[in-house]
């Protein structure tokens, strides 16, 4: 029994390779030796089906092996190969080749060994001998049509081809009968066959052919070996081969030595025939002559040496100088020197080393190797020497190169093709099952005294140019025993094949990179949750461990050999291929490459190269995202390793990583966990962050192996303009993608997302300036992510809380508060600013006036009168007009908004009243707002003595103004005091002399009953109340000689006392609103004798004669004279009896003509009675 691999094997896992292939270990430790003695023992072929493993020796000996699935849970494991038998196949001579075919039929359940040139059939599995049929000698068997094995067709039995002697034969072999031969074809000592349909390219000892096997015909193609002398002239001619029917005949091959002649003959006779046998129907397919194939035929650069009729000139070898090359060697005729061209003259000295080095190499036989990459081509390998490079050829199914040729380090071993292809030249839709054509050989040079052995990859669907830059090795590193640092080449021999089924594998990297893991963002977090993970994989587990081992599996049918090990060669996938790039690219080439430091030129590198780049299948979609998003992470961690050193990077390199990352879709709480401060905004839900487990490995090791704690968080500084406005644009594209059904609905992730902003945001916007925000501006957008959806609603309220935006919070409470607690969010964070808190971005200005407006615009009752009431003990004014303001959504009847705020802001209720009869002209409340003002003022008066000082001063000072000076209400509005009660008393003087009904109809007697004890301070209210009452002479003696300002005292008598103190802007009076022209005649003469009674004689005179001058025309000449001293001169009255005069003239004159006109009218009226008289006539009546 034989163990695949040990434990140490299973649990070490292979380096990332990114080549095409990888290996994977099938079986080891072969006892390869019956007795285990025997060292020289080496495999010769290998085979692997349903679960059976059959190895063929060189001892002879077959070994067959049942493999048994891994007795681990890996299903990645190697399985266990169990000896079933050891088999010594039947053979007629020892020829010393061993086992040199095992050929599975499992079509027909048999087996075919091919042991020291014997054939016998087994039965399978169990390798039984078939006693029906006898050991036949030949030296090769197969051929079986690759076509009816890929279409699964072919009808009853399997087709062989045996090669023979002197002829191949073609048997069926089926399961219940003995084989039965079907046909010969005439081609003699046959070592290898690929067959499609009925044709064959086949090959012998010497060169190739293409074979008809159904029309017996042949075209010779290419010899193996330029320097075979036995090759003869091949290629061109088609040959007929019936004859092989009739009887035995020599081969026909191109090893036969035939004249030239000859076979010219046979070239002329049987040209006309290739148009029915190869599939061309076309006149210029019809070859006339030895054909030369063109370049503009093939579309290749196609040397002229390998065309059909030429042996193909052996490749340069670095060993071969060039001028030691013979061009001249085209064929493997004998030459003729050309009789039109001279022989060169002889060199005049030549060294035997020259002429040694001049001599061709010696002729070594090379084996031929056939493969059919696609249905209708071949592969064929051509070369000089094993050393020297080899060339592979193609032809299709008329005899033609169809591609341009492909070249091996050295002749190959052994080689094998693999994958349909892809036709550069179709359009292939995305989904389409196409896989790139390789072609892998085993190729060996000399190297010191021993060889080295290889297997080289190249790309046969590609051009030819494109192909060799994209030549690789397989890495051959778990093998052992290599060479180089690159593990690409071995120190013992190598084998290769196809076997007859594709085979399953799993291969354990796929899942890890692309299954959904959750990732651990500390230690204690990972020991906290290891149960959790534990019963988490065990409950979720069925659908996402068949969908990880459904990635996870690959096929194959290529096995590699070498010593007593079996190696599965399975197709690197995408993932695996891409990753091992990136892997490479995590540490740059001086670092250590345990430690994260990543290349970015390598990383940029990958991107491009996959740019625009096409999945075929779900493995291929999910390995680009993987990809995609590790490459975009690694680039930003290289950000955060170059801002960590206090490194300002470059733009162009900011918007490369901003790009990959948004290209690649990256959960953004990965990005955030790489960040110090930010770091603490992800949240996580009950299941984590399910991301690549590629990318949680990554990012892992990562956090483990940097402290970003250390790492200077300076927003000023490289932190900020390297990663926080990178990060903010990508948190943006986040929040943009909300919704869309292509994005996750985690709401845990927009949570982060959302904190994550609004924490950068802050961050950034520390270094605005105070004031509200600017469009465009940091703070701007700040308000913009507030104002909208932001769903991390506690964890914002921190952060604002922290930051001290008291403002923004007000905003977001107002976007995200529930209805019943939006306004009372929003007015405690303003309060919370109004009463001193600090605000550091100085957006709340006009507070209170905010505040008055947002409460007219709720409709909660109890939330208005709460910060009403708050807002008028605060500021007054403003605070009122919550309760009187009609617009508001809560209205406040006057009476309830008055109770109220007597309880709970009683100094407000003035200002309310005031703003009910002043601004809203509800007169209703003048008495009450009289009350509150007299209130104010006598409260003052009689508290504060020098308050009435300075009202007794006021007077003193008016009293000595000259004339022309303001009234006495314009002299104490004009110099107002800032005290309250002042402001109050022109209130007071306002409502008082107020001409309107409604706020004139206050309680006269009650405000003078509080007033007498104040009368010398209060003069003006004195003459107010006193012209209320109609004491009209007492009104106007206050004025005169209390305040002495006259002109009041004139408007007074003009206005009847109604409106003393009015206003400049109070308007038009009404005609009705005026005394009568009696009553103003009788008040101008009261103020007549109170000027007549100043104690200042100049202000008597002066007065006395401007009030007869100006108002002459409302008193009587005779009152005035009898109230004037008789000392005083005519001159102080002059101009008043002037007046009076005059208007006795006029009113005399005006007398007269009243009179005359009266005449005239009596007149006229006397002579229109006549008129009327005359024209009625006589009226005659008669009496009795």
């Amino acid at each position: 029994m034989s163990e695949a691999s040990s434990p140490a094997q299973l649990t070490s896992r292979p380096p990332p390779q990114d080549g095409a292939y990888l290996l994977r270990k099938l079986v080891s430790d072969l006892p390869l030796s019956a007795d285990g003695q025997a060292t020289d023992v080496r495999i010769t072929c290998v085979e692997v089906w349903n679960g059976n493993l059959y190895v063929g020796t060189s001892a002879p000996e077959i070994l067959h092996f049942v493999l048994l699935p891994p007795e681990s849970n890996d299903a990645a494991a190697a399985p266990t190969a169990i000896l079933a038998s050891r088999l010594e196949p039947v053979y007629t001579h020892a020829t010393g080749a061993g086992v040199q075919q095992i050929l599975l039929l499992p079509k027909v359940n048999k087996a075919c060994i091919l042991c020291n040139n014997t054939l016998t059939f087994y039965s399978l599995p169990e390798l039984s001998p078939d006693s029906s049929v006898k050991p036949l000698t030949c030296s090769w068997v197969g051929g079986a049509d690759l076509n009816a094995e890929e279409d699964d067709s072919g009808g009853p039995g399997v087709v062989l081809m045996l090669g023979l002697k002197n002829r191949i034969r073609l048997i069926r072999v089926s399961e219940d009968a003995p084989p039965r031969g079907i046909k010969a074809v005439d081609y003699g000592g046959c070592l290898v066959s690929v067959r499609r349909d009925n044709y064959s390219c086949a090959a012998d000892s010497h060169s190739y052919a293409l074979l008809d096997v159904d029309h017996q015909q042949k075209i010779g193609l290419f010899p193996i070996s330029s320097l075979d002398p036995n090759a003869g002239d091949v290629g061109g001619a088609v040959e007929d081969i019936t004859a092989a029917l009739h009887g035995p005949s020599r081969s026909v091959s191109s090893a036969s030595a035939n004249p030239r002649g000859l076979q010219e003959e046979q070239r002329g006779h049987s040209r006309s025939t290739s148009l029915g046998i190869f599939g061309t129907s076309s006149p210029a397919s019809l070859r006339t002559d030895s054909p030369r194939p063109t370049r503009q035929r093939y579309g290749f650069d196609v040397p002229e040496s390998l065309s059909r009729n030429l042996s193909p000139a052996p490749p340069q070898s670095p060993a071969r100088s060039p001028d030691r090359h013979h061009p001249e060697r085209t064929t493997s005729l004998p030459r003729t020197p050309s009789p039109d061209k001279p022989l060169p003259p002889p060199p005049e000295e030549e060294t035997p080393t020259q002429e040694e080095s001049s001599q061709p190499p010696p002729f070594v036989p090379l084996k031929a190797h056939i493969a059919s990459p696609s249905p209708n081509e071949f592969l064929l390998t051509v070369g000089t020497t094993p050393s020297e490079p080899g060339v592979g050829m193609f032809v299709n199914l008329d005899g033609d190169m169809c591609r341009g040729s492909i070249q091996f380090s050295s002749y190959p071993d052994a080689i094998v093709v693999d994958g349909s292809g892809i036709d550069l030249a179709a359009s292939m839709a995305p989904d389409m099952d196409a896989e790139e054509g390789y072609v892998m050989a085993v190729v060996h040079h000399q190297v010191d005294d021993h060889a080295e052995y290889g297997i080289e990859i190249q790309r046969w669907d590609v051009d030819p140019v494109e192909g060799e830059a994209s030549k690789q090795w397989l890495n051959l590193s778990l093998i052992g025993d290599t060479s180089g640092n690159s593990g690409s080449h071995v120190a013992i021999p190598l084998g290769i094949r196809r076997i007859v089924e594709t085979n399953n594998l799993v291969l354990p990297e796929i899942g890890s990179k692309l299954s959904v893991k959750r990732l651990q963002l500390s230690r204690s977090e990972s020991r906290s949750r290891d149960a959790e993970l534990a019963k988490t994989t065990a409950t979720q587990g069925k659908a996402d461990l068949e969908f990880t081992e459904r990635l996870s599996r690959l096929q194959t049918r290529i096995v590699i050999w070498a010593g007593n090990e079996i190696w599965w060669t399975v197709r690197n996938p995408l993932v695996t291929r891409l990753d091992a790039r990136l892997q490479q690219a995590q540490a740059t080439s001086t670092g250590d490459e345990l430690h994260i430091q990543p290349n970015r030129s390598l990383i940029e590198r990958l991107l491009g190269d996959i740019r625009g780049q096409e999945f075929h299948n779900e493995a291929e979609y999910l390995s680009l995202i993987y990809i995609r998003q590790k490459a975009s992470v690694l680039l930003f961690m290289d950000l955060i390793l170059r801002s960590s050193t206090n490194i300002i990077i470059f733009e162009a390199e900011k918007r490369i990583t901003e790009q990959a990352l948004v290209n690649g879709e990256i959960d953004p709480r990965v990005v955030l966990s790489l960040i110090p401060i930010l770091n603490q905004e992800v949240v996580q839900g009950p299941e984590g962050i399910q991301i690549s487990g590629g990318i949680t490995t990554l990012v892992e090791d990562f956090l483990e192996q940097n402290d970003l704690t250390a790492m200077r968080t300076t927003v000023n500084g490289p932190f900020g303009d390297n990663l926080l406005q990178l990060v903010k644009r990508y948190l943006l594209f986040w929040k943009r993608r909300k919704g869309m059904a292509s994005v996750t609905n985690d709401p845990y992730m927009f949570q982060t997302v959302d904190a994550a902003l609004l924490h950068i945001l802050l961050l950034l916007d520390q270094q605005s300036p105070r004031g509200p925000a600017t469009t465009g501006s940091l703070r701007a957008e700040l308000n913009e992510l507030v104002d909208n959806d932001v769903e991390c609603f506690d964890r914002a309220v921190i952060l604002l809380e922290d930051f001290k935006r008291l403002y923004v919070l007000s905003r977001y409470y107002q976007r995200t508060s529930k209805a019943s607690m939006k306004a009372v969010n929003v007015l405690a964070t303003w309060r919370r600013i109004m009463e001193g808190e600090t605000d550091d971005g100085g957006e709340f200005v006009d507070g209170d006036n905010e505040v008055r407006k947002y409460l007219t615009r709720i409709r909660d009752q109890s939330i208005v009168e709460e910060y009403g009431a708050w807002l008028a003990n605060r500021n007054p004014r403003l605070g009122v007009q919550v309760f009187a303001d009609d617009n508001s959504r809560v209205r406040f009847e006057p009476t309830h908004a008055v109770a109220l705020l007597k309880e709970r802001a009683p100094g407000a209720v003035k200002e309310y009243l005031e703003y009910l009869v002043f601004g809203k002209k509800h007169t209703q409340y003048v008495n009450e707002l009289i009350k509150f003002y007299l209130d104010i003022v006598i409260t003052e008066l009689s508290t504060n003595p020098t308050s009435r000082t300075t009202l007794l001063e006021t007077y003193t000072t008016y009293r000595i103004l000259h004339p022309p000076k303001p009234t006495y209400r314009q002299f104490i509005t004009d110099n107002a005091l800032s005290a309250e009660w002042w402001t109050s008393r022109l209130r007071l003087l306002q409502l008082l002399g107020s001409n309107q009904p409604a706020t004139s109809s206050y309680d006269v007697p009650l405000i003078l009953s509080r007033l007498a004890p104040y009368e010398q301070e209060l003069v003006p209210e004195m003459i107010i109340l006193n012209g209320r009452q109609a004491r009209h002479q007492q009104a106007l003696r206050l004025l005169t000689h209390g305040l002495g300002d006259f002109d009041t005292a004139i408007s007074y008598c003009l206005y009847g006392g109604s409106s003393i103190f009015r206003s400049s802007d109070a308007g038009y009076v009404p005609q009705s609103a005026l005394p009568t022209r009696a009553e103003q005649a009788l008040l101008f003469n009261y103020l007549l004798q109170e000027f007549l009674r100043l104690a200042d004689l100049s202000q008597r005179v002066e007065r006395t004669g401007e009030l007869l001058e100006r108002f002459g025309a409302w008193f009587d000449v005779a009152d005035v004279l009898a109230l004037i001293p008789d000392d005083w001169s005519v001159d102080v009255f002059s101009g008043f009896l002037i007046q009076a005069l005059r208007r006795l003239v006029r009113e005399k004159a005006e007398v007269g003509v009243v009179r005359a006109l009266s005449d005239a009218v009596n007149s006229q009226a006397s002579f229109e009675v006549v008129l009327r008289k005359e024209g009625l006539g006589a009226t005659v009546e008669r009496v009795g």
